[in-house]
């Protein structure tokens, strides 16, 4: 598996192989954003796309990350996750190897002293293996 950053002026073609990708986790989200919002920000680079791309298989799954600028340090922010069923393993094995990860080669790159992400519960069982650790939990009320 190769894990390739996407540059906003190849969204455009990359966009009808990548899409159902992005769609499954807005599915689960709260509405933050939706299809659109996320091909505008990726083409306008306030957003990265990252594509796992396996030799046989093809697509195997989409990442969406965004450089977050706190007042203290950078961090990069890991948005939306969408995979094929059965390749989540095999997607973080190679997207947080330490040697291999084009992820954290691209943060050491840019000054980046943390990757953070909202995610699902289901997902903490599978990053603490990878060094990620819970910090908080979200909750949210709707008005």
């Amino acid at each position: 598996m190769k894990l390739i950053k996407i540059e906003a002026n190849a969204i455009q073609v990359t966009w009808p192989y990548v899409k159902e990708f992005i769609e499954k986790p807005l599915k689960v989200s709260q509405g933050e954003y939706n299809l659109f919002d996320i091909y505008y920000c990726l083409i306008h680079g306030q957003l990265d796309l990252w594509v796992g791309v396996d030799s046989s298989k093809g697509i195997l799954g989409i990442m969406v990350s965004q450089v977050i600028y706190y007042p203290q340090y950078k961090a990069l922010n890991i948005m939306l996750v969408g995979t094929e069923p059965n390749t989540i393993k095999l997607w973080l094995d190679y997207s947080w190897n330490k040697e291999t990860s084009p992820i954290l080669k691209y943060a050491k790159e840019n000054n980046i002293k943390r990757i953070e992400g909202w995610t699902r519960d289901g997902w903490s069982k599978h990053l603490k293996n990878y060094g990620f650790k819970k910090y908080r939990t979200v909750l949210t009320k709707e008005i």
